[in-house]
């Protein structure tokens, strides 16, 4: 059934991006914020394609179809609708300088570099947020007065750390084109300034250590299937990051029944694309146990299966959604873990003047990225030694919340 403005004017975002179709390929998209954004998808060259109008209300209903239509009509001539809509703007040269030409050449090129979700993000911002307005000009042209037009599309709707993200991305499209020679200026870094302050950071939802314990003593106890709780606990212990666990492999835990347990997290997997390896104390041994009991009686290929489908790792928001059942929706999130983690040991170091821990193995066993003298030093030598003795204290200490937590 074709769309109709009411039904435009009161389509509600969900949890995830949703698509409401006009019929005859055309879409409207609905961010979980709301946005409402005309795309059309087409075949061209036995590839799938998506091409972007731009946002609702700023485009009608009316002229979407009209949009659409003279979409097919391009098609009908054997022609790509992209490179039309290129050829149209940038004169009769067609020679790829446009501003999303260069864009997408430079996006295609980070495609076997960036993380593939992140890679896909940036591709987003690009198609709802850059090329609507300035894809179509060439590059060369691209001004200061660019840049303010597209920090005000993002201060309008109040998507400050989205825009200096994205921007960010801008100014690299823009230093790609001065060295391939399709521009000579980038005015990105001299107008950033012009944009809103950055917005306090909101940190993830994180349980109190007073109140491990009780949350042990919750998980314990709970329903929830096995391989749950064991991703929980797993987690928890090695201080790494939720996709990190769900997509865990049997071939990447190392000397199994040995003193150099460790875990290999390939460079794909992680957030700055590069491997991390985790040192893991003797209570590791534990999990896998069970864990292989599991994955062997199920013939998954997974650490973490599905229960209802082995040949799938658990869905990305399980262990959210547990915690959620514990009763604690906004007060704990995975993610949340890692930062009471840091805080527990970082308090260590503190107590100690130092001398039991270094607080560059906290950041190293986290995974971060954050100062020169720790990428030098995870390149170096990664601390294995005294990121094991720090992971082994961790793990005591989680043991001796439970056994507080089973005497509640």
């Amino acid at each position: 059934m074709p769309l109709t403005v009411v039904q435009i004017k009161n389509a509600k975002p969900g949890p995830t991006r949703r698509k409401l179709s006009d019929g005859r390929r055309l879409i409207l998209e609905i961010s979980p914020k709301g946005v409402k954004t005309w795309k059309m998808q087409y075949e061209f060259d036995r590839k799938q394609r998506t091409i972007t109008l731009g946002r609702w209300p700023d485009f009608s209903l009316a002229e979407a179809r009209d949009w659409r239509e003279k979409i097919k009509a391009t098609l009908r001539r054997g022609e790509d609708p992209q490179q039309g809509k290129k050829g149209r703007t940038q004169g009769p040269s067609g020679d790829g300088n446009s501003f999303e030409e260069v864009g997408r050449e430079f996006l295609e090129k980070q495609r076997g570099i960036w993380d593939q979700r992140y890679h896909a993000w940036v591709v987003r911002r690009f198609e709802h947020d850059i090329f609507p307005e300035v894809g179509a000009m060439p590059l060369s042209e691209f001004s200061h007065d660019d840049v303010l037009r597209l920090i005000k599309r993002f201060e309008a709707r109040d998507a400050i750390e989205t825009g200096r993200k994205t921007l960010r991305y801008v100014s690299k499209v823009l230093q790609y084109g001065i060295a391939t020679k399709r521009a000579t200026n980038n005015p990105v870094p001299e107008t950033m300034p012009a944009m809103k302050p950055r917005p306090r950071v909101k940190h993830y939802a994180r349980l109190p250590k007073a109140e491990l314990p009780e949350f042990y003593r919750r998980l314990s106890e709970c329903s929830a299937d096995k391989v749950t709780t064991l991703a929980i606990r797993w987690t928890v212990l090695t201080m790494v990051r939720t996709n990190e666990t769900r997509f865990m492999k049997p071939d990447e835990i190392e000397q199994r029944g040995g003193k150099g347990l460790l875990w290999r997290i390939p460079a794909e997997r992680m957030k700055m694309s590069r491997e991390h390896v985790v040192p893991l104390p003797p209570q590791a041994e534990a999990l896998l146990e069970e864990l292989d009991t599991i994955r062997l009686a199920s013939g998954s290929p997974w650490m973490f299966p599905q229960s209802r489908n082995p040949e799938k790792p658990i869905s990305e928001n399980r262990m959210l959604y547990c915690l959620y059942d514990l009763g604690y929706k906004g007060i704990a999130t995975m993610h949340g873990f890692r930062g009471l983690a840091s805080t527990v040991l970082n308090e260590q170091v503190a107590k100690n003047g130092g001398g039991m821990f270094d607080r560059d193995w906290i950041e190293l066993q986290l995974a971060h990225d954050e100062t020169d003298e720790v990428r030098a030093a995870y390149n170096a030598a990664e601390y294995l030694g005294s990121r094991r003795r720090m992971l082994q204290w961790w793990a005591r200490f989680l043991e001796d919340q439970e056994v507080i937590g089973a005497l509640l």
